[in-house]
């Protein structure tokens, strides 16, 4: 009895699947050479990543504090009238605890999406291929 090919299946060439049962679906050793070096876009991504959190954690930590510090109450420190110190009528820990922080980080983002971010090449663009496939889906259906 013969087993279909079922690597060129519709044109393509699955070559992770065996020709036949009994094959092994394993290249022959030394057929793959992997490269130790990372991928130059994953090092863009975890360079990026590791600026955004630790962005995002300066300004978490930032925020709290500030927040803590300006406006919260407590036994020995109560709030008096001349402790609150309207900006524009706004408290003033909402001004320097939010306002300003959040400011910031809406500037922070549009330089570092606009001035520091790669854009990478990702390689062959296939997307006719998968506008065909999904045509032919549904055709299909």
């Amino acid at each position: 009895m013969e087993v279909p090919d079922l690597r060129k299946e519709n044109g393509r060439n699955e070559s992770f699947l065996p020709a036949a049962i009994g094959q092994s679906p394993f290249p022959a050793a030394g057929a793959f050479f992997v490269s130790h070096e990372p991928d130059p876009v994953l090092k863009s991504a975890r360079r990026e990543g590791v600026i955004i959190a630790s962005v995002w954690l300066a300004a978490t930590v930032y925020c709290c504090a500030t927040c803590y510090i300006l406006g919260y109450r407590t036994e020995s420190h109560p709030y008096g009238l001349n402790d609150i110190k309207p900006m524009m009528g706004i408290p003033s820990w909402f001004v320097w605890g939010i306002l300003l922080p959040w400011g910031i980080c809406a500037l922070f983002t549009a330089w570092f999406v606009g001035f520091f971010m790669t854009d990478d090449d990702l390689g062959k663009d296939h997307t006719s291929e998968l506008e065909s496939d999904i045509r032919e889906g549904r055709r299909h259906e």
